[in-house]
């Protein structure tokens, strides 16, 4: 069997280092990943069809195993954004033998990253900060979950840059995301479905 290949189609470039080490935890090994940030939502919602057609020729001239889009959505109704996505491309085929899945995380990804503290606080311990509360409540229902990921971070005496967020996914539990997080779990079903 050949290394496993995903093309991730993101907003920004945090967005790119936090979801490659999602999709390797819920893996639960390294695929071969191929992301392509786009520079916020609108540029998303332009650009993603011609970066799934660049996704066909991506790892050596052949096509990723399969694509992921993934977008910030604040509604609750995370299908009617998966929706919108995937009536842009409504009628196209693509080569991914594993297909093109639609993606919404509630609010914004920072979210997720809230909802586990333990894996912040190891982060801190790892770069000399302090350790933080957890957040209370459902995280996803958060409305600027960003903005209280930079408040906590600064409590945490840590800078908030891709990295650590990368930092803090790659330390995060899976278990604690699942029940935490809705959409994680809708994430996460995306990932290892056929």
């Amino acid at each position: 069997m050949h290394e496993s290949s995903y093309g991730l189609i993101v907003e920004g470039s945090y967005d790119e280092s936090v979801f490659a080490e999602f999709v390797g935890k819920i893996l639960s090994r390294e695929p071969r990943v191929f992301p392509r940030p786009c520079g916020g939502i609108t540029q998303l919602m332009r650009r993603f069809p011609g970066f799934l057609r660049e996704l066909e020729h991506a790892w050596a001239g052949r096509p990723v195993d399969k694509a992921l889009v993934i977008r910030d959505w604040c509604d609750a109704d995370l299908a009617a954004g998966e929706q919108r996505m995937s009536q842009i491309v409504e009628g196209r085929q693509f080569a991914f033998p594993r297909g093109v899945k639609f993606c919404c995380v509630r609010q914004e990804m920072e979210a997720w990253l809230l909802a586990d503290e333990n894996a912040i606080n190891c982060v801190a311990r790892q770069r000399g900060g302090r350790p933080v509360p957890p957040v209370q409540g459902q995280v996803e229902e958060i409305r600027n979950p960003k903005e209280t990921l930079r408040r906590l971070l600064s409590e945490a005496e840590l800078p908030y840059d891709a990295e650590v967020c990368r930092e803090i996914a790659h330390r995060a539990d899976i278990e604690v995301l699942r029940y935490r997080c809705p959409s994680f779990r809708s994430f996460e079903n995306k990932v290892i479905d056929c």
